[in-house]
């Protein structure tokens, strides 16, 4: 597997750990954020605040699931008008380049995109070019792999690149683009948060609150199985630096879920609950593979478009959203 897919995520220096510890303290508070009403998008803390927010959030994503309205990012892709999706990428493929960090961080973006358009931000779906950001973050090469703090710091600081811009081709760079749409890219900035310690709880909780979240880890899963509750999850361990993505939350019965977004094309399998083939459900014994080293990549992080934190959530929007498939496992 990992040869026809190369894993790329690099593990931190001590330099860069420091820098990223001098981010983390210099981390703004939520409310600070939108009052300051600044340009650029925040570096946000997890903090009581933030807290509060989650637990709103959830509070929405529990109503919208007693009205049988699916907010899992896929769906929303796939209920959109052709009005609001300006492109027909959902899930990325990074072929034979160890880009996977840069992947990760652009798919946890799109996918808070369709969320922040779910809950009735007035913006429309657009994909994104993730060899782009992956190219500067490396200072001008595509070879090698990026540590999840540098392309946190891509993310937010210069933003992403979209299709319509630079085109939907992820395995090379043509460099007259990326000055010519450097202002495009940081329109779309990342706002984030990132997450130190307690992963288990943290991201199971910014999973279920609609978030999206950008990872790397030195393990990784090649396969999947149906586990006894019918869904289907990760499985197949290997060793490498990898980045992914956790975006979707479910529960059933006292076993909670979230959903694991790769980057390797359609590896495992698609169930008749209809996600997306590229990913696979983690429980908690999955996603205890991650805890064990997921620090050394960089501190994970939460992703935030502009929309998100500008409007208030609604139970209600200008198109008709999904409901749950037809054979999901409630």
């Amino acid at each position: 597997m990992s040869d026809k897919y190369p894993t790329g995520c690099l593990p931190l220096t001590t330099a860069q750990l420091k820098a990223q510890a001098r981010k983390i303290e210099s981390a703004i508070s939520f409310p600070q954020y939108l009052w300051k009403n600044e340009a650029d998008m925040p570096i946000l803390k997890w903090d009581e605040l933030f807290e509060r927010w989650l637990d709103r959030r959830i509070e929405l994503a529990e109503k919208y699931r007693k009205k049988n309205l699916c907010l899992l990012p896929w769906e929303i892709y796939k209920s959109l008008p052709v009005s609001d999706r300006k492109s027909e990428v959902y899930a990325w493929n990074q072929g034979s380049l160890p880009s996977c960090s840069m992947h990760a961080a652009v798919h946890a973006y799109q996918t808070s995109l369709l969320t922040a358009i779910a809950l009735g931000s007035p913006l429309s779906y657009k994909a994104f070019n993730p060899i782009y950001p992956f190219y500067i973050a490396k200072g001008g090469s595509l070879a090698g792999g990026l540590d999840i703090f540098t392309t946190a710091e891509q993310s937010n600081e210069g933003g992403f690149y979209p299709v319509s811009a630079v085109g939907g081709d992820n395995l090379h760079v043509d460099r007259r683009k990326i000055s010519e749409y450097s202002e495009t890219a940081k329109k779309f900035q990342s706002g984030i948060v990132f997450i130190e310690g307690d992963y288990e709880k943290k991201i199971v909780k910014a999973c279920r609150a609609l978030c999206s979240v950008c990872f790397g880890s030195g393990r990784f899963f090649t396969s999947a199985r149906t586990d006894e509750n019918g869904i289907k999850i990760m499985s197949g361990i290997s060793y490498g630096g990898h980045a992914q993505c956790f975006t979707g939350y479910r529960r059933i019965g006292e076993e909670e879920y979230i959903f694991n977004q790769n980057s390797w094309g359609d590896t495992y399998g698609q169930s008749n609950e209809d996600e997306p083939a590229s990913g696979a459900w983690l429980g908690e014994e999955e996603r205890a593979v991650y805890w064990r080293d997921i620090e050394n990549y960089g501190q994970p992080f939460l992703v935030f478009v502009e929309g998100e934190l500008r409007r208030d959530a609604a139970l209600y929007n200008e198109f008709a959203l999904p409901k749950y498939p037809e054979n999901w496992i409630a």
